[in-house]
């Protein structure tokens, strides 16, 4: 089950046509697209390792009980949770952490693991690469070009997430806990 919702929360990290409401909050589609995204939210360096924690703590503490819900992904996760009988235990957790709400936290979880992915996707320019190569692509027709670029430009993190997932990354633990919970992202 928690591979599941790890798996739910993580499939946010690749760019999807819709990313369910992960954070009850969808933006209209930036640059020149029509692909709606997660509005992802400033986190700092703490926050960000509590996030991390929190679905550790999570995945042990109730491993018996399945939070799958009617939605995929990550709306499937925040629903089923919030319907379990152990929905007031689970906020007491989130509380610990400074969360208020699983909405709260699996915001912060998400846009953590996006910037993490963006980070490790862009070691030594890799995305401003493959968009150079996208726009100079002469076979390329200009409206493929353009959703393709903006859909790969919406996928990055603010400049501080950038930031904080470096941190994460740099740091030992946290490089180990990411593997673990976002296998996609580690080496």
């Amino acid at each position: 089950m928690w591979k599941i919702a790890g798996a739910a929360l993580i499939a946010m990290l690749a760019v999807a046509p819709d990313p369910a409401q992960a954070q009850q909050r969808m933006g209209a589609a930036p640059r020149g697209h029509t692909m709606k995204v997660l509005n992802q939210r400033p986190l700092t360096l703490q926050e960000a390792k509590n996030a991390i924690d929190v679905l550790l703590l999570l995945r042990e503490k109730y491993k018996n009980y399945n939070f799958e819900g009617k939605a995929d992904g990550p709306a499937g996760v925040i629903e089923a949770m919030k319907n379990s009988a152990i929905r007031g235990q689970i906020e007491k957790e989130l509380k610990r952490y400074g969360f208020s709400s699983i909405e709260d936290w699996v915001a912060a979880f998400v846009s953590a693991g996006l910037a993490v992915s963006y980070v490790k996707r862009n070691a030594n320019g890799a995305v401003e690469r493959r968009i150079q190569e996208i726009e100079s692509d002469p076979n390329l027709p200009e409206d493929l070009k353009r959703r393709l670029v903006g859909m790969i430009r919406a996928m990055k993190p603010p400049k501080e997430n950038e930031q904080v997932a470096q941190q994460l990354l740099n740091d030992s633990a946290y490089a180990e806990k990411i593997k673990k919970l976002m296998p996609s992202t580690g080496e």
